[in-house]
This record gives structure tokens, C-alpha cells and sequence, in this order.
């Protein structure tokens, strides 16, 4: 039998499925990943564990897809922003500036359970990789006399310093305020692309002034 799926089902379906993700994002903040069952998912969206696995395959899918939904508004505000001042630096700022605001703002407590709590290392690889290929395209967009060799060496350091910096600050190795660190983290990476001191200084302040000091994404 072919079920017709209407608007209300779908409606239906998709608000079963926020309710799933909701739950798990909780639990992953209030246990971590590795403790988290798929089980207690289920209990805490108020579905049966068959019904979960309709609609995510394991623990894993759940991750990776509250990582990707919570990004695309990251991105977006980013790219929107952008698109607002000439290409050049001052976009790689903007790109590095939101995304790290955002980890370490709103998307705090899924950046934990990626990059600290237990969850599969391929989950933090294939969000890495995904990041690497906005690096890529920002900055053939920018930087477009940069060698294919440097640029991937670029895209290499921006993601490995960055990814350090945001584990040490989750850890409270670091105490430093997201803000200020995104700011430290833009600075780094400019002046490692080779831009010159006052093109980095500006870059950095356009960033701030568009940006502000907060990530208001919210969440989903």
C-alpha cells in the first residue's frame, strides 16, 4: 500500500522530527554524547524507539544532523554579511569571526559534544571537512592569485589553529571571551595569509562593527 503523504502529515512529520532533534541536543548537553542512548531519546521525544529509528539511522546521524541545521544559519548570516563589503579580507574575517562566535555562543553545547564529549572522531572530521570547503571557496573568491598549494596550506592552519582554540576555551583552559578570541583568531589567520598589518586591522574591525560582539542565531 502507497500512503499519500498530505500537507498535514508532512507538518506532522516534521514537527515529530524537531522534537526528536531537541531532545537529543538536550541530552547531549546534559550527558554527553558517549552516555546518551538512543533509548533515552526516544523517552525524552516522547516516541517509540522504532519510531526514532524512522526517522535517524543511529546516535551518529543525530549529531551530524543537528551540526548541519545549525550551521546552514551560521553560514548564511555570514555570507549575507559578506556580501556587504568589497571582496578581500575583510570577508575571510567576517567568515572566521561568525563562525567562531557561533561555536562558541549558541552552538556551545554541540560544539562540546563534537569536538569533547565522546562523540565518533569522523563526526568532528566531516564538520572540519565541510568548513574547509567554505575556506576553499572564500578564498579563491578573495585571495585569487594565491597557489592552489598555499591556499590549501592556508585552509589547513585556519582550521587546525581554530579547532584548538575552541576545544582549550570549552575546556576552561583558556579564559578569554568568545568575542575576544574570535578577534585573536581572525588577527592570526589574516596575518598568516600574508595581508598586511592595517588591511588585517581593518578587516578585523569591519567584522566586529557588522557582527557585534554576540551570535543571536537561533537555535533550532
Amino acid at each position: 500500500m502507497v500512503y499519500r503523504q498530505t500537507e498535514r502529515s508532512r507538518k506532522v512529520r516534521a514537527a515529530r522530527r524537531n522534537k526528536i532533534l531537541r531532545s537529543a541536543r538536550k541530552l547531549f548537553l546534559q550527558r554527553g554524547y558517549d552516555v546518551t542512548t538512543m533509548r533515552s531519546v526516544a523517552e525524552a521525544a516522547g516516541t517509540s524507539i522504532g519510531n526514532l529509528y524512522f526517522y535517524f539511522q543511529d546516535k551518529e546521524a543525530l549529531l551530524e544532523t543537528l551540526l548541519a541545521e545549525t550551521r546552514e544559519p551560521t553560514w548564511a548570516r555570514a555570507d549575507a554579511a559578506a556580501g556587504t563589503v568589497p571582496a578581500g579580507p575583510a570577508r575571510l574575517a567576517i567568515l572566521m569571526y561568525a563562525n567562531t562566535l557561533a561555536l562558541l555562543g549558541p552552538h556551545r553545547d554541540l560544539t562540546s559534544a563534537m569536538l569533547l564529549r565522546g562523540s565518533p572522531p569522523e563526526v568532528a572530521e566531516r564538520a572540519l571537512e565541510a568548513y574547509r570547503v567554505r575556506l576553499r571557496e572564500y578564498f579563491r573568491e578573495n585571495l585569487p592569485g594565491l597557489p592552489d598549494q598555499k591556499r590549501e596550506l592556508a585552509v589547513t592552519a585556519w582550521t587546525g589553529a581554530g579547532r584548538s582554540l575552541l576545544e582549550r576555551r570549552i575546556r576552561g583552559e583558556l579564559d578569554i571571551e568568545p568575542a575576544a578570541l574570535a578577534e585573536y583568531a581572525v588577527r592570526w589567520n589574516l596575518q598568516g595569509a600574508g595581508f598586511s598589518p592595517s588591511a588585517v586591522e581593518q578587516a578585523v574591525q569591519t567584522a566586529i562593527t557588522i557582527l557585534g560582539t554576540e551570535f543571536d542565531d537561533p537555535e533550532p
